[in-house]
């Protein structure tokens, strides 16, 4: 799993469900999950999070499931990604900065045609291209029973 600094996740620490949380990475490479729920190891930026919990790098024996990164929205684009407005006329991103974002011409994506905050981009309709879909979590019947907190039963 490929995670980065800031990146939105939702997970389980220790059975309890987060679905508030972002990835922090400290200077050594340490990845943390930062939330609201867990207190667990401290990391030195939470991302304005009261608690972190500590990862290993193989995500072993750290008391954390179902670690799922979050569908990446327009504000989180990344240099070579690829928007797409309503039209259907995509474009390349050239630099990404906190406000601002340089795009490439529409289906040349070699030359630079300028910036456009991320506000401008979604005011013009633009989606990250092949956003993918949303995962099914899989759970037991017991993960499922606990979560609904009642009995269930599978219909045939």
């Amino acid at each position: 799993m490929n995670l980065k600094h800031n990146q939105k996740v939702t997970c389980k620490i220790e059975g309890e469900k987060i679905t508030d949380a972002k990835i922090s990475i400290d200077e050594y490479g340490t990845l943390y999950i930062c939330q609201n729920k867990k207190d667990g190891s401290s990391a030195d930026d939470k991302l304005g999070y009261r608690y972190s919990w500590k990862l290993n790098k193989d995500f072993t024996d750290c008391g954390v499931t179902n670690l799922k990164p979050l569908n990446k929205t327009i504000r989180d684009v990344e240099i070579g990604d690829i928007i797409i407005d309503s039209e259907g006329d995509e474009r390349m991103l050239l630099d990404v900065r906190e406000r601002i974002v340089g795009l490439a011409f529409s289906h040349d994506f070699e030359n630079f045609s300028g910036f456009s905050t991320f506000e401008e981009l979604e005011e013009d309709g633009y989606k990250l291209k092949d956003e993918p879909e949303e995962e099914v979590e899989e759970l037991t019947m017991e993960e499922l029973c606990k979560e609904l907190g009642r009995e269930v039963k599978i219909k045939k």
